[in-house]
């Protein structure tokens, strides 16, 4: 071969022919596809309705739980200083430190109960904090000069010419006149008595709780009912009655006392609760309802232990955990022995019980 022959052999470059095959999906195979995607989705959704409706129903339970508690503390406060500095004579419509009212006095309720109780409101902190602007004098006293403008805060708060007023718990005395302007309360306070600056002033204010339910005609609630209130019974101002807690439906109360049985060492207080079924023991059944509390020995200044049964529910309908609208309510609960709530099937609830000791009642 010559040079140009080899030449041409050796550039040659040889071309390779590929055949592809083209490959897809068949109609089985997508459909197939399609319904586990379809059942992957659907599952997915389902959590996420579960997981979404578990949290706003845990949400609600933990805001009913925290309604509950809340409304416990402050009633169970009110009861142990019901009381405190009373001057012996009717508050408003407090005749005694407490005044129970039973909400079916001759049988099983139907109802929450309510109570009123004397108590002490302050204003301890601030410019216009209700404290005494400078010491009083031990040859008595009949005029106090309060911060500037306490006494004016005290005037909204319900303070006027009659009421009672306590200076440190120690003297209580009755409001014969008043000046806002140059903060001064007139009063009658004997010798010895005296006081120094920055002694705490307490107005002493008859202060009711009840439970409010629907259709809450003076719209205590705010729409919101049932729900719990606290106040002056018909007063006006900041310490009228309105709403501290939203979702509290049932409040039951009973009492223990000391020298409210004639036979018990002859109806006089010794410290020891009576034995009202004389099982030598204390229990349940010495704290009384059903009770008017009228007639003596049966008088509320005999009280030393209150029991607080309050109920609350869920202050929205509670719509179950599925897809559906399946709601898981709450069946018929006892409250206590004097009332039972029916069945709801929209709402859940929970139950709180706290007995308290009395401290002022009685002194």
């Amino acid at each position: 071969m010559t040079g140009e022959g080899i030449m041409a052999v050796r550039g040659h470059r040889p071309v390779l022919h590929c055949s592809i095959q083209q490959a897809g999906f068949t109609l089985i195979e997508l459909m197939v596809g399609m319904a586990v995607a379809v059942i992957v989705v659907a599952a997915a959704f389902s959590l996420l309705t579960t997981t979404s409706k578990a949290m706003r129903a845990n949400e609600q339970i933990v805001d009913t739980q925290q309604n509950l508690r809340m409304a416990m503390e402050l009633l169970v406060r009110d009861v142990k200083l019901a009381g405190f500095g009373n001057p012996g004579v009717p508050v408003g419509n407090c005749s005694y430190s407490i005044v129970p009212s039973d909400q079916t006095a001759t049988g099983l309720d139907n109802g929450p109960d309510s109570v009123q109780m004397l108590v002490p409101t302050i204003r301890a902190s601030g410019t216009n904090r209700w404290t005494l602007s400078g010491p009083t004098n031990s040859s008595g006293t009949t005029q106090i000069t309060l911060q500037p403008g306490a006494v004016a805060d005290m005037v909204s708060s319900g303070l006027t010419v009659g009421s009672y007023i306590s200076l440190s718990g120690s003297a209580t005395a009755q409001v014969t006149g008043l000046d806002a302007s140059a903060s001064t309360i007139n009063v009658s306070i004997p010798a010895p008595l005296w006081f120094q600056q920055d002694d705490p002033v307490y107005l002493l204010q008859c202060i009711r709780y009840q439970v409010v339910v629907p259709p809450d005609p003076t719209n205590l609630c705010g729409g919101n009912a049932p729900c719990l209130t606290r106040g002056v019974a018909g007063g006006a101002g900041p310490n009228a009655e309105a709403m501290i807690a939203e979702g509290i439906e049932d409040l039951q109360l009973a009492y223990a006392c000391d020298g409210c049985v004639t036979t018990i060492n002859s109806g006089i207080p010794d410290r020891i609760i009576d034995d009202q079924n004389f099982s030598n023991s204390f229990d349940q059944a010495d704290f009384l309802s059903n009770v008017p509390w009228t007639v003596a020995p049966l008088t509320p200044d005999k009280i030393k232990l209150v029991q607080v049964a309050m109920v609350a529910r869920q202050s929205k309908n509670d719509q179950g955990f599925g897809e559906g609208n399946g709601a898981a309510g709450s069946p018929v609960m006892t409250v206590t022995s004097d009332h039972t709530l029916p069945a709801d099937p929209n709402h859940r609830r929970r139950t709180l019980v706290k007995t308290v000791e009395t401290r002022n009642v009685g002194l």
